[in-house]
């Protein structure tokens, strides 16, 4: 975004619960980023059977680019009532108005052959890589149930439709146990990487 441009709002995206009637992309604003009011009379901005496989879509993300213009929004396929273990990848989807909006779907197993146990992919967040100069998907993902939830990453391509990498694992977590819902915050030259840990020792790390 430029230097000298004039924000006025702060933007939330989120959903609202289980149902597949809650599990739609909102929005709400805030003047001060505390206290938010929902907009479209907190109805879904975006219909979920439009643009996901599962019907539903959960977790949503939304990025401003480098360009200031544009925004990427990733969102977790899935709806709950067809179980934990029922989803298989995310949604991509792009801007430059906030109001309308393209996407893609993401189905992991068809990436490439070494995911086609994957049981679950959750909560998809993009990052811009200034190295790199592309921007990064990074999601909790979980090969069966014999496996646990380990954060992976994926460049993606400049259209922002599909992962143009294979996905490979971000974190680490030394107690073996699932790690989940990572973001990623850039300040001052240091990358913060907040994640959910499941198993034991629960809680925000």
């Amino acid at each position: 975004a430029q230097k000298n441009q004039k924000y006025e709002a702060y933007l939330f995206t989120y959903f609202t619960g289980n149902r597949v009637i809650e599990e739609q992309i909102r929005f709400a604003l805030s003047l001060d980023g505390l206290k938010f009011i929902a907009l479209n009379n907190n109805d879904p901005v975006i219909k979920s059977a439009n643009i996901s496989r599962t019907g539903g879509v959960r977790d949503p993300h939304i990025l401003r680019c480098e360009d200031g213009k544009t925004f990427y929004m990733v969102v977790t396929d899935m709806t709950s009532n067809k179980g934990l273990d029922s989803n298989r990848g995310m949604v991509l989807l792009k801007s430059t108005d906030l109001i309308y909006w393209t996407s893609a779907t993401v189905h992991i197993p068809e990436v490439p052959a070494e995911f086609a146990d994957v049981d679950r992919v959750w909560a998809p967040q993009t990052i811009y890589d200034p190295e790199v100069g592309k921007y990064m998907v990074y999601f909790s993902m979980r090969k069966g149930s014999s496996d646990y939830d380990k954060i992976y990453y994926s460049y993606t391509n400049d259209d922002f439709t599909k992962l143009e990498t294979i996905p490979k694992q971000l974190f680490f977590n030394p107690a073996g146990t699932a790690c989940i819902d990572g973001d990623i915050i850039e300040k001052d030259g240091q990358f913060h990487l907040f994640f959910k840990t499941e198993g034991s020792g629960n809680g925000i790390k």
